[in-house]
């Protein structure tokens, strides 16, 4: 089974960070073993699972080489690497470094006998991050908003994925695409839904994240959705996801 996965999309705001938190969280109830990296500046996910950007080792001084990955463990018992707005700096400190593109991979390599799987967030860029998270990866999930906007530019994010595995990764597998924040009452989100299972068939999961403010809340709260409030329909879509998931990529 793969084991280390970027959630990603260069387009912010399509539930990127909400998605590998909750999905992190669910697999951690379906008893497996998760760690989560932060690896977007702006650490939305560090400050989604309750812990601070300004821990004093995180993703950006492990990739400067100052110690091993620094993996904390939050209240609600999930593995994570923190990020902090210093990250924003690396893609140009580390642009003459050799090696530059897998120096995620190597922090990984020495844990990864510890998970059932990684998740990295990756920054809505495709810049030097992003292409350590791919380098590091064997799959993508990509998660996407139901709207016009949302969509832009995902070609371009497919040819990215393209040239990583067939230049420096040939162990990433192809992508998967996970529609969030879903109001089927919309004919716009009916329309663009039924137009993306048949654009990428094969390439998308059944399962979908319908629009739900309890997971907003959850976010506000700082926790994840399964401890924020487990019986709602944000709770439910994301634990039939990780069914989904752990079928889809069982081989």
């Amino acid at each position: 089974m793969k084991k280390i996965y970027s959630f990603i999309n260069h387009k912010g705001g399509v539930g990127k960070t909400t998605s590998t938190v909750n999905v992190g969280a669910g697999l951690s109830i379906l008893n497996k073993k998760v760690l989560l990296i932060d690896l977007d500046p702006q650490a939305n996910l560090t400050n989604n699972v309750g812990l601070s950007p300004n821990e004093s080792k995180n993703i950006y001084g492990a990739l400067r080489g100052e110690y091993p990955l620094p993996i904390i463990r939050t209240a609600n018992g999930l593995d994570v690497v923190c990020s902090t707005l210093d990250l924003s700096g690396a893609e140009l400190e580390l642009n003459n470094e050799p090696g530059r593109e897998s120096i995620l991979k190597r922090l990984i390599n020495p844990v990864m006998q510890d998970y059932d799987f990684v998740f990295i967030d990756c920054p809505p860029s495709l810049g030097l991050l992003t292409l350590n998270a791919l380098t590091a990866s064997q799959a993508c999930i990509i998660p996407v908003e139901l709207s016009n906007f949302a969509l832009v530019g995902m070609t371009k994010l497919f040819e990215v994925i393209a040239k990583v595995r067939e230049r420096i990764n040939p162990e990433l597998d192809n992508y998967n695409i996970l529609i969030t924040r879903t109001d089927k009452r919309q004919a716009v989100h009916k329309e663009l839904a039924e137009y993306l299972s048949n654009e990428f068939k094969g390439n998308i999961f059944n399962s979908e994240i319908r629009h739900n403010v309890k997971i907003l809340e959850s976010q506000i709260q700082r926790t994840d959705i399964f401890s924020y409030d487990k019986t709602s329909n944000g709770a439910n879509d994301y634990l039939a996801f990780c069914n989904e998931f752990l079928e889809t990529y069982k081989n």
